[in-house]
């Protein structure tokens, strides 16, 4: 066999690692600086670059990421799932620990999220004073007080979910107050997919209940 074919063979086999090897070593980066943030959870990761190279200028197919009680900004999500397609960030903003998108590419997001992550939120949001959220399939209690003007009413109150209009946040429709029925659906935001300050924008597909955990499916718009 010539040496220039064993010349070629050897790139080859060369490349094949590096194309194994730097994406691998890329995702294993990115799951140090998100444990680095949300207090030490590293969760799995794994990035498809092809050519390898591509990703010297930020570019990628395909981001996975997939964490269990990921801490966001305050609130524990039970579970996360990103997939970020045909994306581009700046390496040169990351280099600061920051993250700038040059190209936003296609996101879609499964979260889970229990009672005590939507109580954390409200509480953040201020609308409710000692918020407790229970779940359930087909309804949601919220226990709390609300603030009407000078006064702290007790809150004690079961509905259902939907996405706003906007497809932003996700609303509380009460049905009943303290087991009284009433006339009028009475909405209470508790969620909004902005408060994680996600890099790209995002909005709310679907929201579902599903063994006590509140399942949102979104993506970009």
């Amino acid at each position: 066999m010539s040496r220039f074919i064993l010349m070629i063979i050897g790139a080859v086999v060369v490349l094949a690692g590096l194309q194994w090897i730097v994406p691998k070593w890329a995702a294993g980066q990115v799951a140090s600086q998100i444990a680095s943030r949300d207090g030490g959870v590293k969760p799995q990761v794994e990035i498809a670059a092809l050519p390898f190279w591509i990703l010297a200028q930020g570019q990628f197919q395909d981001l996975y990421i997939k964490a269990s009680g990921l801490r966001v900004d305050g609130i524990t999500l039970s579970q996360a799932q990103v997939n970020w397609q045909n994306g581009q960030v700046s390496l040169s903003a990351l280099s600061r620990k920051k993250l700038d998108v040059q190209k936003t590419g296609h996101v879609r997001a499964h979260i889970v999220l229990d009672g005590a992550a939507l109580s954390a939120f409200l509480a953040q949001q201020g609308a409710v004073k000692d918020p407790s959220v229970s779940l359930t399939p087909g309804v949601v209690s919220i226990r709390g007080r609300l603030t009407l003007g000078q006064l702290n009413v007790p809150l004690n109150a079961r509905g259902t979910l939907s996405v706003s209009s906007d497809k932003k946040a996700i609303l509380f429709h009460a049905t009943s107050f303290d087991g009284i029925q009433l006339p009028l659906l009475a909405d209470l935001q508790i969620f909004q997919i902005d408060s994680l300050n996600l890099p790209v924008p995002m909005v709310i597909q679907s929201v579902d209940i599903r063994q006590n955990q509140l399942v949102v499916e979104a993506s970009t718009p």
